[in-house]
């Protein structure tokens, strides 16, 4: 169990670059998507209040 095979190196530094990349990914869309949940939430809001009065 000493010494990690270069192939198990290898693997190991390719799942953390994905796991870098997806997690770079995951927070541009959220930021991107932000603007958008807050128009919907605002739309949703002014329909409810528009059916309640």
């Amino acid at each position: 169990m000493g010494v990690l095979m270069p192939e198990t190196l290898e693997i190991l530094l390719w799942c953390a670059a994905l796991a870098t990349w997806l997690m770079l990914s995951f927070r541009i869309i959220s930021e991107r998507l932000k603007p958008l949940s807050n128009l919907v939430s605002h739309l949703l809001e002014v329909a409810f209040r528009h059916k309640a009065k």
